[in-house]
């Protein structure tokens, strides 16, 4: 069993955040000074990503598998792009752990299909995996920028995401494509249809990489969906309008979100 770098900090109901593609807990630095106020937090480092030094490949399963063996019993999970599907993933499989589940600018299928037709491009995701080869460093720096495309101040937020990626540990190039193995071959819309735990998907307005019109298609697969867009944002919503995030994030996992 892969073991996944978890720090724990802050005090009140359990909050678990996981990171997206090519990116470590390091993400949540600025927003977790607010957060631990209010919940003891668990940052999960996926496989190969800041903390964690596993090195080979992995998957879906092992890292669901890894998530049951040392996150709470019970706890909220937030998931941000990738880690919104492996969040979802989690919930499906082991429903009686998880209370409230978030969706930050994520989706139950990154690619495009005929039945699909608001995500990437499989070719997307291929051009990716050749500039893995060819040059990481500039592939993510690509990745990087389209994240902030859509929001009217771009270079703010691309220079905090880099900041982000420099603090941490290079990722491991096996983490990297397994990531993008996922995105490519995930499919959780039948996870989505049948999902105990209340749900949000909280939505950027202008997000380029996962587009305003999943949340609709979301709730076209199960009503019950709640949807939550933040006005002016782009895929990294939580850095470029933290406070609006947050609002949206606490009143969800309160007992607002019932009344």
């Amino acid at each position: 069993m892969i073991k996944l770098n978890i720090s724990v900090s802050g005090k009140g109901p359990d909050l678990v955040l996981i990171h997206g593609w090519a990116m470590s807990s390091l993400v949540w630095k600025s927003w977790l000074i607010e957060l631990e106020k209010e919940y003891t937090v668990y940052c999960v480092d996926l496989p190969g990503h800041g903390d964690c030094s596993y090195v080979k490949s992995w998957g879906m399963d092992d890292v669901l598998e890894s998530l049951e063996d040392q996150l709470p019993p019970k706890c909220h999970v937030l998931g941000w792009s990738l880690g919104g599907m492996v969040a979802l993933a989690y919930a499906s499989r082991y429903p009686q752990r998880v209370e409230r589940l978030i969706m930050l600018a994520s989706s139950a299928k990154f690619v495009q299909s005929v039945d699909w037709s608001h995500a990437q491009e499989v070719d997307t995701l291929e051009m990716f995996s050749v500039g893995l080869i060819e040059n990481t460093a500039l592939t993510i720096k690509r990745f990087l920028m389209l994240q902030a495309q859509g929001f009217e101040r771009p270079k703010k937020t691309i220079s905090l995401l880099k900041s982000l990626v420099a603090e941490a540990k290079p990722v491991q190039e096996e983490a990297l494509i397994s990531g993008l193995g996922l995105l490519k071959n995930t499919d959780l819309r039948e996870e989505l249809q049948i999902i105990r735990c209340p749900l949000l998907m909280l939505m950027g307005e202008n997000d380029q990489l996962i587009p305003l019109e999943v949340g609709v298609d979301a709730q076209a697969i199960n009503p019950d969906v709640k949807l939550n867009v933040v006005n002016g944002a782009a895929h990294a919503a939580f850095l470029s309008h933290q406070a609006d995030v947050h609002r949206a994030v606490t009143k969800f996992l309160s007992s607002e979100a019932d009344s």
